[in-house]
């Protein structure tokens, strides 16, 4: 199309610039410099665009869970202008009244299975314990509702499979979070491999390695390709 045509025009044309400048660029102005800093030490965080909104409309998304890492109120839901936090769960209440209070959200429910029966929800963002992911997003689908989940996405291939399974029947969107793809390292090496910096690649690896104390305690006995989104993701982006 038109669009597309213009946009790769668009990118060649950088891509140029940017091989031209490389050749008599300080370390300083090496691609990625801008964000981790000359020599790979991390500066202050990728340069802000303007943001603009493309519509108006809020999206009503409910929220569950509150529990160790406190996720519910973590990815910024509560800030985005086109979402409302119509309402939040936890089955401990003193958590559910934390979230609540961490999102600006009056309305509760002692239970994913009751807030799912919400018909103003649109959306569900699931941040409970790791082995009920599966359960609970297949739950949320089933109610005709868009899901977004923590990692994992699930513990045993067969939840993989019922959750796609689930997905492809309500026509409803899901989503994993926390895939790393977003993060400023992330951006700095895509733009050394944009400017050709790194030649050919042929060989992609990736490492993530996390203390786990204070964790509950499944989590120390996981496979390592039950949490691979980290170390994953950003290689397949």
């Amino acid at each position: 199309s038109r669009r597309s045509f213009l946009g790769t025009l668009g990118l060649g044309s950088l891509g140029a610039i940017a091989a031209d400048r490389l050749a008599t660029a300080s370390e300083a102005q090496r691609p990625g410099a801008e964000i981790l800093g000359a020599g790979g030490v991390k500066t202050s965080a990728r340069p802000r665009k303007a943001w603009r909104p493309v519509s108006d409309r809020k999206i009503r998304v409910g929220i569950v869970g509150y529990g160790v890492c406190q996720f519910g109120a973590a990815f910024g839901f509560q800030e985005h202008p086109n979402v409302t936090v119509a309402a939040v769960s936890d089955l401990f209440p003193d958590r559910c009244a934390a979230l609540a209070k961490a999102c600006r959200c009056e309305k509760t429910y002692p239970s994913l299975e009751e807030l799912v029966k919400d018909d103003s929800i649109e959306a569900v963002f699931v941040a409970t314990d790791a082995p009920s992911h599966a359960r609970h997003c297949i739950e949320v689908l089933r109610h005709g509702k868009h899901v977004a989940c923590a990692v994992p996405m699930a513990t045993t291939l067969a939840d993989l499979d019922r959750i796609i399974e689930a997905q492809q029947v309500s026509g409803c969107r899901y989503m994993m979070m926390e895939t790393s793809a977003f993060s400023r390292e992330y951006f700095a090496v895509e733009g050394m491999h944009r400017a050709g910096e790194l030649g050919g690649l042929t060989l992609y690896r990736g490492f993530h390695i996390q203390n786990l104390d204070g964790f509950p305690a499944y989590w120390q006995g996981y496979p390592p390709m039950h949490y691979l989104t980290h170390a994953l993701s950003p290689i397949l982006s």
